[in-house]
């Protein structure tokens, strides 16, 4: 069991991080707060003999968790999980199983300015979801929405994304003359 979890966050967090930056507009302090406490939650539901199994698409879950504790108002925070001492110098020789979320190519930053330019969170939550990879039921389902306002609201997004994109390519080609 602690295997499988580890693995899953392993492979989950730098996604889940992105996913919340994106979906929220969270800056990267803030998007790694949220994506912690989720798999803080997720480690408790893991040892409720059953839960783990019952979860039936983990991934689509640990974002949708995640975006709760980043949408919570201030003031609500967990209590602060309790410090140990001399851990410093075993986590600064631990090598990152992925490159840090913060270290992203210059088209990867245009696509996260122009996600941003999107108001709507509805738009940019099943646009997260999507650069993620999941189908427009499961994003139905975590988002409480009908599948046909999942497919409004992507068409919705990229029409924004690509006005956005446009216009800063025009911008470079101008600057460039």
């Amino acid at each position: 069991m602690r295997t499988c979890f580890l693995d899953f966050y392993a492979d989950q967090y730098p996604q889940v991080v992105r996913f919340v930056m994106f979906a929220r507009r969270a800056t990267l302090e803030t998007a790694e707060d949220a994506a912690q406490e989720a798999f803080i939650e997720a480690w408790h539901t893991a040892h409720k003999p059953g839960a783990w199994e019952r979860i039936e698409n983990r991934e689509a879950w640990i974002r949708r968790i995640a975006l709760r504790r980043h949408d919570r108002p201030g003031g609500t925070r967990r209590r602060e999980p309790p410090a140990v001492s001399g851990l410093e110098g075993l986590l600064a020789d631990r090598s990152c199983p992925r490159p840090d979320p913060a270290d992203v190519a210059t088209g990867t930053m245009r696509v996260l300015e122009a996600l941003h330019a999107v108001h709507d969170d509805q738009a940019r939550a099943v646009m997260a979801f999507t650069l993620d990879g999941h189908p427009d039921s499961v994003i139905a389902a975590h988002l409480d929405l009908d599948p046909q306002k999942v497919r409004n609201l992507r068409t919705k997004a990229r029409r924004l994304l690509r006005r956005y994109l446009a216009a800063g390519r025009a911008q470079e080609g101008e600057a460039a003359r």
